[in-house]
């Protein structure tokens, strides 16, 4: 059937012949070529994307090469530098041993001037047996009054003086005068004799003990490192 199309007043009449079926066939090609454009979008979209993600993969993969052989260069480098790093290694471990070692190193002269100094009128000095004590404690976490506190209270050097006089010592007065000699922690009468060394001459021994303020510390600043 035709269909009956109203014309407009004025205007010039117009009928639709075509068939009912004509316009859905119509209809139905551009429909079908409007899906067409859309697979052939779709397919080229997916192309795009299989293309870069093969360029990305290509970079990626140059970029890892680079990167491992960058990496082997490294090791190398490294591996050149192993005996340097050994030798630092072992003279950092000497020196700590150094530092233990010496800890306890002292100047034998600044300690026997100190007795000396502390002797009687014509008294002199003959002979020593002095052994070093511990190596300092480590007080790395304190400031230089609280180092000097221990180190007056620490145990440094041990042993005996020998003292000797043309005339008697009132010993005891000596020990109490030598127990106030810095670097001195005690001191205490150990024997007398007369006519040891000479006739009319006199030989004390005095057992003495230094604390660690006679110490050098030379080697306290290897002890940190």
């Amino acid at each position: 059937m035709a269909r009956t199309v109203a014309v407009a007043p004025g205007g010039v009449p117009r009928v639709d012949l075509l068939p009912r079926s004509e316009i859905e066939r119509r209809e139905r090609e551009a429909l079908s070529a409007v899906w067409v454009r859309i697979c052939l979008l779709a397919v080229l979209l997916a192309a795009v994307l299989i293309g870069g993600a093969f360029v990305w993969n290509l970079f990626a993969q140059q970029r890892l090469s680079a990167e491992q052989d960058r990496s082997q260069q490294l090791i190398g480098q490294i591996a050149a530098l192993s005996d340097v790093s050994k030798a630092l290694a072992t003279e950092s471990e000497l020196q700590s041993f150094r530092a233990d070692a010496m800890g306890s190193d002292f100047a034998w002269s600044g300690i026997l001037d100190k007795v000396r100094a502390s002797l009687p009128a014509g008294a002199s000095l003959t002979g020593f047996a002095l052994t070093p004590g511990a190596s300092p404690a480590a007080t790395s976490g304190e400031d230089a009054t609280q180092k000097e506190s221990a180190a007056k209270k620490a145990l440094g050097l041990t042993g005996t003086l020998t003292i000797d006089s043309p005339t008697a010592v009132d010993l005891g007065s000596y020990v109490r005068s030598l127990r106030g000699v810095t670097g001195v922690l005690s001191a205490d009468a150990n024997a007398t004799t007369s006519g040891a060394s000479a006739v009319g001459r006199f030989t004390y021994k005095v057992d003495i003990t230094f604390d660690q303020t006679v110490y050098s510390g030379r080697f306290a600043e290897e002890a940190k490192k």
